[in-house]
């Protein structure tokens, strides 16, 4: 079995079966362009709220940041019903994005009290609903990311599985925690296989993929056809150059302090031109541990980091450090 692969969407073709996580105030566009000179893996905009676009639509569409340029790129819709999602994708119909996917396992309780997110694994007949209706709308993939059930009483993956299937769904993405277990534990990987096994769809992996060896692990454990990367990215900025260099057979060596600090600074450059200096650097403060990790007395730095708010002092802190090491 190929580790690295196309994936086929309809009419779209996924140059590879490797995935970047949509994450709420961390993948604005200026974070997928940093990430995405690491090979052209599939990206997802941050989740967007259909309730915040049906009502408050100036604010919510800052969010679709998404450019052709960067294609394959897809965004993600969370809300409670069917009408509601329909209708605020027909509001952003005209944006660009390859791919439209739907939040059904988000657990944080702003979510889950609007009846989104981890919320809809209670009502199968309603994410067959919200599939069907957009597949009437749009030659776009639609696909779902979904976790293993609400809670330990109610893990209903392969029944979700099986409305989303009937529906129509063209991919699904898989987090094998249930909503109550939020981070906690560990997924269960074997669930993907189960599902992989029965699915006519290509099945996604997600949980616990910090490493390359995570991501090799996982394929070869259930078969799934590809993997979505989370929030392993945010602790190892440069794991799409280890996974993409592991995959295709070839060595791959960890960044040195000079790699890290040079990536860390065209990151906070890249958020600065797009949002403004000022919102820039305190975008940029959520990344620095992930870049800074395993050198020495980054503590200490990160604190300095911390408590600037321009490029030029942000900078000056980060090449004295080098120059320290």
């Amino acid at each position: 079995m190929n580790l690295l692969h196309n994936i086929q969407l309809k009419n779209l073709t996924l140059n590879n079966n490797i995935f970047l996580a949509p994450l709420a105030g961390y993948t604005s566009y200026p974070t997928r362009k940093i990430y995405k000179m690491q090979g052209n893996f599939t990206c997802y905009s941050e989740m967007i709220s259909a309730e915040g676009l049906n009502h408050s639509f100036r604010k919510s569409i800052e969010i679709i940041d998404t450019k052709a340029h960067e294609s394959p790129v897809g965004i993600q819709l969370f809300g409670p019903n069917a009408d509601k999602i329909l209708s605020a994708f027909l509001k952003i119909r005209q944006f660009y994005f390859d791919i439209v996917d739907i939040n059904c396992g988000c657990s944080i309780k702003k979510v889950l009290k609007s009846n989104s997110g981890a919320y809809l694994l209670n009502n199968p007949d309603e994410i067959y609903r919200i599939i069907l209706r957009l597949k009437n709308e749009t030659d776009k993939p639609v696909t779902i990311k979904m976790r293993s059930g609400y809670d330990n009483c109610r893990k209903n993956y392969l029944q979700v599985h099986e409305a989303a299937v009937k529906a129509g769904v063209d991919m699904i993405t898989f987090h094998p925690r249930t909503r109550a277990m939020l981070f906690s534990g560990k997924a269960d990987w074997s669930l993907i296989k189960e599902m992989k096994k029965i699915s006519p769809v290509p099945i996604i992996g997600n949980g616990d993929i910090f490493s390359a060896d995570d991501a090799i692990r996982m394929i070869n454990e259930t078969n799934c056809d590809g993997v979505m990367i989370a929030r392993g990215i945010i602790e190892n900025p440069f794991l799409f150059d280890e996974i993409f260099a592991k995959f295709n057979s070839k060595a791959y060596n960890s960044p040195s302090a000079s790699d890290r600090v040079e990536r860390l600074l065209l990151h906070c450059k890249s958020l600065a031109d797009f949002y403004g200096e000022n919102r820039g650097i305190r975008e940029i403060k959520k990344f620095v541990k992930g870049y800074l990790k395993s050198l020495p007395d980054i503590s200490i730095i990160r604190r300095r980091l911390g408590e600037v708010n321009n490029f030029t002092d942000f900078e000056n802190i980060l090449k004295n450090f080098l120059k320290s090491l």
